[in-house]
């Protein structure tokens, strides 16, 4: 649990975020540039994957929380 506090913790920031936001978000358009630039700022220390889990995480606890959201 000690490697995933900041992704989990950036995902529960990125769900609260999306749920604020009004507009509806392209979905597959945020995940491929989610992706490029979580490769681009590369790894936190300790982890073997070359992609910013914290980032991705983020971006999708915002888009999860963007996709909750109820029209009124």
């Amino acid at each position: 649990m000690n490697y995933f506090f900041l992704p989990f913790t950036g995902m529960v920031l990125g769900f609260i975020l999306g749920r604020r936001i009004t507009a509806k978000l392209n979905i597959w358009f945020y995940l491929v540039i989610g992706l490029v630039v979580g490769y681009l700022l590369g790894s936190l220390p300790y982890y073997n994957f070359p992609i910013s889990y914290s980032f991705l995480f983020s971006l999708v606890g915002l888009l999860i929380g963007n996709l909750t959201v109820r029209k009124k």
